[in-house]
């Protein structure tokens, strides 16, 4: 996927194509961009250009600032010579990325005017790889190259089976860490280091002994048994393809053909090289070919990979003439690409870079850059602001000024930063001012890229139906494959649950009002009632075939859908389909890749972004798979895959490239901003502690440390002065990047604690202004329409400014896209706050003729707060199920199964069936899970030791529904509930027993009209229980209570609260130690309801009213600490209107 960061490329339609069935390695691309258009006619050159094109005979270094004309200058050494005779393929070009390698081909091949039959410009990488594949070693088959995260997994993998192993014999003090990333990530750099320094096991475990580094010796056995291992599976790490490039260069044999080439070898960015590319250049170059190298030692910041500025200040010497003479060095010396001023400050810095080694004559003539336009209009601007944010906000308002009123497109503006940690916080402030951004380097690992883990996803469940759970089931039906919408969702669990209570055998009961979408996992162990509905959504799915008669066809289809589909795949992959046929038949089994490649080709904004997106990462998964399918054959299957991806913890690098964004502002370090250049450009975070960073560079495994065998092998210590001028160079290269206009912002902080600017911004040479008043009104579409709703309302405005006003908000609430949506959506009036009435329904809460249905729970919550009754149970906008109800549910579950003899009332058995579900819970921590474990064990004891306690009453029943017909105030009321456990005394009076699992009791002020106990106290006066009052089967009938009289309805003799999670002696004594002894639960009575119109009937009564007028007000009290709808409550600040 590649983009020019210089030009915006028009919309292109996309081509997303399968490849030809038994194609080996197949390759998908992506490629919206239309191709680079260069010059075929010769370049304008100067004086230094000129020498570097005509130079012949022997090696020539060109020292080639920023903007100096350096890539014109080698594109025209490349044509002269072609034109001279010379055949193109005779000549090597080397560089260090792609983009770079692939603008050169292009440059090369427009200006030559002729095809060439394969890259004229190569990475080092790509190029010895295309070597290493063209002469394998003899009876080898061409070598396989790693990715980066493949190669960290197999590392990490190396390291844990080297822990098991006992090899190499790891030192004690690393033993602690050998699991860890860290150590993972440190072995990794060592390992690079020593191939790139030119190392290899045997010199390392020498340097081992004479540095006495014992860590290094068992790094040094590890890097064999690595080497031996790529070598089994014939693979390479980019690290490795160097040297190995190198020594076949090198051999008197099989490199003899690569030598006899190349009659000239390029290098660009030779600044960047490290010794093993040197060393490979110099093989390529020992016949006496022509080397030119193009590097500027200023630009020299990637000592952190192991390029060092000294390799190309040895180059004089290192690469000497036939005669043995130093190589040539010549200096570009015209800028081409910065403004005067921009030009200026760049010097400024440069003056204060060290640089030895080089002709004084050279580095006076690099350094002292002369523009090429000396009139050309530029500006210079350092700035300091009092804090991160305004520094943010200033930075916005600039980028946003300099489109709209310089008409500077914004992908001709691009921010930098030190470190990569600033980027996402500054991506985010910019996106909030209307900014568009373009974050380079923020992609995740490719399984966490929302398409690829849906399709991976999918790929899982179609594979292994069995590893289907409720949130698998659930993300596939709202993701593009299913098509659902959580509200839809939501009434097809309530359609199959409803279905599932009314089946004959079933019992499928929720807690009362409950309706959860969201489910413990997987059904199988669970005790009767606990089958929530995200648990039949995901049976369905699992077996589309299942749907029931009763439920509508329409509402299913999403699941059933999903469950072909995941069926289909899942019988291809049993007769033996690749993963990437199977990922095929995922994504092309949905209307999704159409609406993905219309959106992409014609949508706009965010959508349009997130579509791209998806298609990129749709694109790279389907790369991944061929890789897979080439790496292990047909046996590697979907787990394989799976696998493979899901153990990698940072994103491979796209083998397409990047995609820049041709409509945003690029945020990025100043790193990867190296060889790009802007019209615009702001280096943010310029103050001391961020830029310059000095901290020490050391590492827990010294591989700063290591060094090219020649150089003695051990690197000296850095010094701070090191540090700085390498900090220094970076700030350079960063300031160069500039065309027109350079701003470098800092924050400046009042106090002794603050934020201090870097000494840096006073390198600039320019006057260093405080940002601190920076208050112009933001040129965005929120400030205007709101500046323009202030003058359209404003009475101390003239009529003519208010009739224009809103002339004008008239014009922005009617401009639309090419597809009629509106753009502007708050400068219509019907989006204002305030500006419209009130409106009422023109459908009641309750209709008039249906029963209004009421619980105890809607009762407590219609006394509380009628509003958040409202909310909560007619809006349905209440929270999810958390794990503290699934404890609850399970708790009464395996009470009601003791209760109904279906368990044994013995410990060790209630155990092993809370062991069958317990795994099924989801907490958010294992040591949480374990304690809720003892929890809830206790919480059962405590349960066994009241249910066996003589009480003088019989049971009745247990988690017994109940719906009883009342008539109130002329509305019919149905009361519906289930109590937890009925009993009967020896008076003939009925007890109703609610179990508590919560960790705090109510006061005992409260018990009196605790609201749920009430509720069953009528339920019972009612006549909810008379059934089992008047049949109870008993022994006979002088043991067996009866009520009073025969054939009137029982009688509340009370009702109480059981708290299984407290003692009954706990606001006494404390709580007790978890997992210690446990005795007889805390008891909560309240008293029979009296005779006649009592307490509930008049709460009753209010809540029907409070229904049927529909007053839903909010009530203040001590529940609305734990609210979840406290910040849209008018009855606190932060819930009233804005306008009222």
């Amino acid at each position: 996927m590649t983009s020019s960061p210089s030009a915006v490329q028009p919309a292109r339609p996309v081509v997303l194509t399968r490849p030809v069935a038994g194609a080996r390695a197949p390759r998908y691309r992506l490629d919206r961009s239309a191709p680079a258009r260069w010059p075929g006619r010769p370049a304008a050159l100067d004086d230094a250009q000129r020498a570097v094109v005509e130079h012949r005979g022997g090696p020539l270094l060109v020292l080639a600032g920023p903007g100096t004309g350096k890539t014109t200058t080698l594109v025209e050494a490349v044509a002269r010579r072609v034109e001279a005779g010379q055949e193109l393929g005779s000549i090597l070009v080397l560089t260090f990325s792609r983009r770079a390698a692939r603008e050169l081909s292009e440059r090369i091949t427009a200006r030559v005017g002729a095809a060439f039959g394969g890259p004229v410009a190569w990475t080092f990488h790509s190029w010895c790889y295309a070597q290493l594949r063209a002469y394998p070693m003899a009876g080898d088959p061409a070598p396989r190259l790693l990715t980066g995260p493949e190669r960290f997994t197999r590392l990490r993998e190396l390291i844990d089976g080297s822990r098991e192993l006992g090899r190499p014999g790891w030192p004690a003090p690393l033993e602690v860490c050998l699991r860890t990333r860290g150590f993972a990530e440190e072995v990794e750099a060592l390992l690079a280091r020593v191939r790139e320094v030119g190392l290899d096991p045997a010199s390392l475990e020498e340097l081992a002994a004479r540095a006495r580094r014992p860590d290094w010796a068992a790094l040094a056995r590890f890097y064999t048994d690595y080497l031996d291992n790529l070598g089994y599976d014939g693979a390479l790490d980019y690290p490795e393809l160097g040297h190995r490039a190198a020594r076949l260069v090198e051999d008197p044999e099989r490199g003899q053909p690569i030598r006899d080439r190349y009659r000239a070898v390029f290098v660009d960015e030779y600044q960047d090289t490290d010794p093993a590319q040197e060393r490979l250049l110099a093989a390529l170059t020992a016949g006496g070919g022509d080397l030119v190298a193009f590097g500027d030692p200023d630009q020299s910041i990637y000592a952190f990979r192991g390029a060092r500025v000294r390799g190309l200040l040895d180059f004089p010497a290192r690469f000497r003439r036939a005669d043995r003479s130093p190589a040539d060095v010549l200096a570009l010396g015209v800028s081409r690409r910065m403004s005067p001023p921009v030009l200026a400050a760049s010097r400024e810095v440069a003056s204060r870079l060290p640089v030895s080694g080089l002709p004084v004559w050279a580095l006076r003539a690099h350094r002292r850059l002369a523009p090429a336009e000396p009139d050309h209009a530029g500006e210079v601007e350092a700035l300091s602001f009092p804090s991160e944010g305004a520094e943010t906000e200033a930075i916005a308002d600039l980028l946003r000024r300099e489109h709209l009123t310089r008409a500077v497109p914004w992908h001709e503006m691009a921010v930098l930063t030190r470190s990569a940690e600033a980027l996402p916080a500054v991506a985010r402030a910019l996106t909030a001012a209307g900014v568009p951004v373009d974050l380079a380097g923020d992609e995740p690992p490719l399984a966490e890229r929302p398409a690829a883990a849906l399709l991976l996803t999918a790929l899982r469940c179609a594979d292994d139906p069995g590893s289907l759970t409720t949130a698998d089931a659930r993300s596939l039906l709202l993701s593009p494959l299913g098509g659902a919408d959580p509200a839809g969702l939501r009434a097809l669990g309530r359609a199959l649950r409803d279905h599932a209570r009314s089946a004959p055998g079933e019992a499928v009961a929720a807690a009362d009002g409950a309706d959860s979408d969201q489910a413990p996992g997987s059904s199988v162990g669970w005790p009767a009632g606990l089958v929530s509905s995200a648990e039949l959504i995901r049976d369905l799915v699992a077996d589309p075939g299942s749907l029931p008669g009763p439920v509508p066809a329409e509402l299913a289809r999403p699941a059933v859908q999903v469950g072909s589909l995941l069926a289909l795949v899942g019988r291809r992959l049993r007769a033996g389909v690749t993963p990437q046929d199977a990922l095929w038949a995922l994504w092309e089994g949905t209307a999704w890749p159409a609406r993905l490649r219309r959106v992409s080709a014609s949508g706009y904004g965010a959508a349009r972004r997130a579509a791209e997106a998806d298609l990129d990462a749709v694109v790279a998964l389907f790369d991944a798979a061929g890789r897979l399918g080439e790496r292990r054959g047909p046996g590697g299957g979907a787990q394989g895959l799976i696998a493979d991806l899901t153990s990698q913890d940072f994103a491979a690098d796209d083998r397409a490239g990047a995609e820049v964004r041709p409509d945003a502002v690029r945020l990025l370090t100043a790193h990867r901003a190296k060889g790009l250049e802007w019209d615009v450009v702001v280096i943010r975070g310029v103050q001391d502690g961020a830029w310059p960073d000095l901290r020490a560079q050391h590492s827990l495994l010294g591989t700063e440390q290591l060094d090219a065998p020649q150089r003695g092998g051990l690197r000296p210590p850095e010094t701070p002065r090191d540090r700085w001028a390498e900090e220094r160079r970076l700030f350079y290269v960063a300031v160069t990047r500039a065309r027109h206009r350079l701003v470098v912002t800092a924050v400046d902080a009042v106090g002794a604690d603050g934020a201090r600017r870097s000494e840096l911004l006073a390198e600039l040479g320019v006057r260093i202004t405080s940002g601190a008043s920076w208050t112009p009104r933001p040129l965005t579409l929120p400030s205007l329409v709101a500046t323009l709703r202030r003058l359209a309302a404003d009475p101390g405005a003239t009529p003519a400014l208010r009739q224009a006003a809103r002339r004008r908000l008239a014009t922005l609430a009617a401009v639309t896209d090419h597809a009629d949506r509106p753009l502007v959506l708050s400068a219509h009036p019907d989006r204002w706050w305030g500006a419209r009435d009130e409106t009422a329904s023109d459908v009641p809460v309750a209709a008039p003729t249906a029963p209004i249905p009421l619980s105890g729970s809607s009762l407590s919550s219609l006394r509380d707060c009628s509003l958040r009754w409202f909310l909560e149970h007619e809006a349905h906008a209440g929270q999810p199920a958390t794990t503290a109800q699934s404890f609850g549910r399970v708790v009464h579950a395996l009470a009601d199964e003791v209760t109904a003899g279906r368990t044994p009332a013995d410990l060790a058995a209630l155990d092993a069936r809370l062991d069958l579900v317990w795994r099924q819970l989801a907490f958010e921590a294992q040591w949480r899970s374990d304690q809720e474990r003892t929890a809830a064990r206790q919480a059962l004891a405590r349960f066994l030791d009241w249910h066996a306690a003589e009480r003088g009453r019989a049971v009745l029943g247990s988690e017994a529904r109940f719906g009883i017909d009342l008539t109130v105030d002329g509305r019919p009321v149905r009361l519906r509930g289930s109590m937890d456990r009925i009993e009967l005394d020896d008076g003939g009076q009925v007890h109703v027993v609610d179990f508590k699992t919560g960790r705090s009791a109510v006061s005992p002020r409260e018990i009196a009209e605790h609201v749920q106990l009430g509720t069953y106290q009528l339920a019972v006066r009612e006549g909810a229980v008379d059934d089992r009052v008047t049949t109870r089967d008993a022994p006979s009938p002088e043991t067996t209570p009866q009520p009073e009289e025969a054939g009137e309805s029982a009688v509340p003799g009370g009702a109480e609260l059981v708290y299984l999670r407290r003692e009954a002696n706990e606001d006494r004594a404390g709580p007790g130690a978890p997992g210690g002894p446990t005795g007889l639960p805390q008891v909560q009575r309240q008293d029979a309801l009296p005779p006649g119109r009592s307490w509930i009937d008049e709460l009753v009564g209010d809540a029907v009213r409070t229904i049927t007028t529909e007053a839903f007000v909010p009530t203040p009290g001590p529940g609305c600490d734990y609210c979840s709808f406290r910040r849209a409550c008018p009855a606190f600040v932060e819930g009233r209107q804005v306008v009222t």
